[in-house]
């Protein structure tokens, strides 16, 4: 009797917590968007301002972010000290594909446009491209702030009867 309730109580729960889980996915990617446009904002002052090599900067902005995002610039200062005469863009590329960052393949494309511009031009052309893009990121992370902050409540519910009609069922 206390095994079948015992069981019962963590089906439930396991329900539910697969509904928090999904809605903390989408919490995940409104703060990786936000870490990048952090970083990414940090990126066009320096450019702006200072005359150091983009390879400096790069190091810098993995210094200055947490979490997936600093895992995101190491793999790219690796991928470009690696390539040799890789670009920065294909550097960029290659760590956005290999590095596991909770993004939608829309978000991927718009942090890939910032990676096109990258050690292409000169300074000030790519602090204009990033503050252009910057502008489309900010949308983009309030876009995902708002559907996390809407949906999390909608994954919970839906843990919640998920378990619940587990529990009629048995």
């Amino acid at each position: 009797m206390t095994a079948a309730l015992a069981g019962k109580a963590l089906l439930f729960l396991g329900c539910t917590a697969l509904g928090v889980l999904r809605g903390q996915g989408l919490r995940q990617r409104a703060a990786c968007l936000q870490a990048f446009r952090r970083v990414l904002a940090a990126l066009a002052r320096e450019l702006a301002f200072s005359l150091r090599p983009l390879d400096q900067l790069m190091a810098g902005a993995q210094e200055g972010s947490q979490g997936p995002v600093a895992d995101f610039f190491q793999a790219c200062c690796q991928a470009f000290a690696a390539g040799g005469r890789e670009s920065w863009a294909d550097s960029w590329a290659t760590a956005l594909e290999a590095t596991p960052l909770p993004l939608t393949p829309e978000d991927r494309r718009l942090l890939r446009e910032a990676g096109d511009v990258l050690g292409r031009y000169d300074g000030e052309s790519q602090r204009a491209a990033l503050e252009a893009l910057l502008a489309r990121l900010e949308d983009q992370g309030a876009q995902a702030q708002a559907e996390a902050h809407r949906l999390f409540r909608v994954y919970l519910a839906l843990g919640v009867a998920a378990g619940l009609f587990c529990l009629i069922l048995l």
